[in-house]
């Protein structure tokens, strides 16, 4: 039996698709409640990303010779993650988060040369792993002033399995993902039900295709002018041009600056 500061949840469902059957996918999570204002916590799971018609019975052109055909023994995506967090809440006005988490890949999708050599077909020649940190924490810093800060950071390790030359796709997958971003927010709470917030994000560089890093302010102005009724103004990505997030440069959407206002109505 589990001391009262110990809890352990074991879970674990089964999915099934027309392509691998029935997949089975748990998960187990444990926490430690040290002191009132401590919490250690641990957890593993197991998901899948099953085949679908693309991966299977995608035949480009629809008759051949083929250009491209979905592979006939193309198994399910899968990632093994753990992760071991804690939260604490050190003084009455500061608290704060910080989680490490490890996932393993396997079978990941990939685009091979056919025996014939006459057409691609997809397959799953891809592994690797993932490791991060993600933290986060808010300090009252005054009755109305509130400070919150959150950091992120990821290293992706992915390698093709021996015969395979997808090194596109790999490529493509490493750098599709920032490895760094950090948000600072600042939270004003004004007399008259009035509040004024004020957001840094940044967000490192990708890869492939290169997209540039980018620092964004949010500022927002709000007020309750009923129990039930908010009013606010919202400025995004002022004080910059605007960025891209993703894509190749020639099909690129650019976010700029925006600013709009929202009525929200509670019953």
């Amino acid at each position: 039996m589990l001391r009262q500061d110990l809890r352990l949840t074991v879970g674990a469902r089964l999915e099934r698709n027309d392509y691998t059957g029935t997949e089975f996918l748990p998960n187990v999570r444990l926490a430690w409640k040290v002191a009132p204002e401590h919490l250690l916590w641990t957890a593993a799971s197991r998901a899948v990303r099953a085949p679908s018609r693309l991966d299977r019975d995608t035949y480009i052109p629809t008759a051949p010779p083929f250009l491209l055909a979905g592979g006939p023994d193309f198994r399910s995506e899968v990632a093994n993650v753990y992760e071991i967090g804690y939260r604490g809440q050190p003084a009455a006005r500061l608290s704060y988060s910080v989680t490490l988490y490890h996932a393993d890949y396997d079978h990941l999708r990939t685009a091979e040369i056919a025996p014939s050599r006459a057409f691609i077909i997809l397959s799953n020649q891809m592994q690797g792993h993932s490791t991060g940190i993600e933290t986060w924490g808010t300090y009252q810093a005054a009755e109305t002033w509130r400070l919150s800060a959150g950091l992120s950071a990821l290293r992706e390790r992915l390698t093709l399995r021996p015969g395979s030359t997808d090194t596109a796709d790999l490529n493509a997958q490493q750098g599709r993902d920032p490895t760094h971003t950090w948000m600072l927010r600042s939270s004003f709470d004004f007399p008259y039900r009035t509040e004024f917030d004020a957001i840094v994000r940044r967000v490192s560089a990708l890869s492939d295709p290169a997209v540039p890093g980018y620092t964004a302010i949010d500022l927002r102005a709000g007020w309750r002018a009923r129990q039930d009724l908010e009013l606010s103004i919202t400025g995004e990505n002022l004080f910059s041009g605007g960025h891209g997030e993703f894509t190749d440069p020639t099909t690129r959407t650019r976010f700029g600056q925006v600013v709009f206002f929202k009525v929200a109505c509670r019953v």
